[in-house]
């Protein structure tokens, strides 16, 4: 049998110092360098994979977390803008009605114990320059009634009292009294 020829890419002994030689002795060592250094950044790479997995995923539950806090209080926020809506609406509108306390207050003043008030209203002109209370007042004793008027008509923030109806019901115990109010205009405020 003939012998087996083998192929070496390697130089032999006979030419080790040509240049072919010296070309394929630095390729196999650059090659083995390269080789080494690529699988030190793969291990590298597949070591950092558990390190970043670890770390995506506590981003992603903290990230879960917030989302459930913007959520949860999402529904708050509406509420609290709805609030600030309404509370801007009122104080809007509270500021532009005229100031009902001098003619009430002269009202609670003027008003014996006696006194049970069935209805009132205070209604305004449209200028704005006047305002008038009209009530329905009833007492079971008649001096209750006359002392009621009479405080009325002695109290200074009222420009007029009139009395619009007296009534006694023959079944009924109480005097029933309608009254119209006006207010000084001095009284009245915006």
């Amino acid at each position: 049998m003939a012998p087996k020829k083998e192929i070496s890419l390697l130089p032999d002994e006979h030419n080790a110092n040509t240049l072919s030689a010296r070309v394929v002795r630095w390729a196999v060592t650059a090659g083995r360098f390269v080789i080494v250094f690529t699988e030190l950044i793969v291990i590298g790479a597949f070591i950092s994979r558990f390190w970043l997995d670890r770390r995506n995923s506590d981003l992603s539950e903290t990230y879960r977390q917030q989302k459930a806090i913007l959520q949860s209080t999402s529904q708050f926020e509406k509420a609290y803008n709805l609030l600030s809506q309404r509370l801007t609406a009122i104080d809007s509108f509270y500021k532009n009605q005229p100031d009902y306390t001098p003619g009430l207050n002269a009202l609670v003043e003027s008003t014996p114990n006696e006194i049970v008030y069935k209805t009132l209203a205070v209604t305004k002109d449209p200028k704005g320059t006047s305002q008038k209370i009209s009530l329905t007042v009833y007492a079971y004793q008649e001096s209750s009634i006359v002392d009621f008027i009479t405080n009325l008509v002695l109290n200074p923030v009222f420009s007029t009292v009139s009395v619009d109806a007296i009534e006694k019901k023959p079944k009924d115990a109480k005097y029933t009294v309608t009254l119209a109010l006006n207010i000084n205009p001095i009284n009245v405020t915006k």
